[in-house]
């Protein structure tokens, strides 16, 4: 069959809901939910430090936030940006595993420029988080929620 007369795959394997009529592009949506998602995360660690205290190390706060965020994050990329369904364990074990890489190219790549090469700080981790973006983009779309 020609190349040009066969149907374009749908943008999202269910029905699109109410955000994806608003919102047609999936890397749009799935940016703006992540970026939703970083504010939540960033708030909840702010409210874990101060009802936890001084007395407990930042990390806890910040390991619990990004727990939570992690598992809310990964319901609404399922439900809202990929639509998919079945296959929950496997597809959650998924988005751990491409985000613990995305951490770690982060962590990475951070070090070595900032530590090692001496750039700044904060616009290096600025340029980093737009590589980690395009990097869990792809790995969701085509490892977390993949489907045959």
């Amino acid at each position: 069959m020609n190349e040009d007369l066969k149907p374009e795959k749908p943008l999202f394997a269910g029905a699109p809901g109410p955000l994806q009529r608003l919102i047609k592009d999936q890397r749009v949506l799935f940016v703006l939910v992540g970026g939703a998602n970083t504010v939540f995360s960033t708030a909840l660690f702010a409210a874990l430090s101060l009802f936890l205290g001084p007395e407990v190390p930042s990390a806890v706060s910040l390991f619990i936030a990004w727990v939570v965020s992690l598992v809310l994050v990964f319901n609404v990329y399922r439900h809202l940006v990929f639509r998919v369904n079945g296959h929950v364990l496997r597809d959650f074990l998924r988005f751990v595993g491409v985000n613990v890489v995305s951490f770690l190219i982060n962590a990475g790549a951070l070090t070595l420029l900032v530590d090692v090469v001496g750039l700044p700080a904060i616009p290096t981790q600025i340029a980093i988080t737009f590589v980690v973006v395009v990097v869990n983009y792809l790995g969701h779309k085509y490892f977390s929620f993949r489907r045959a």
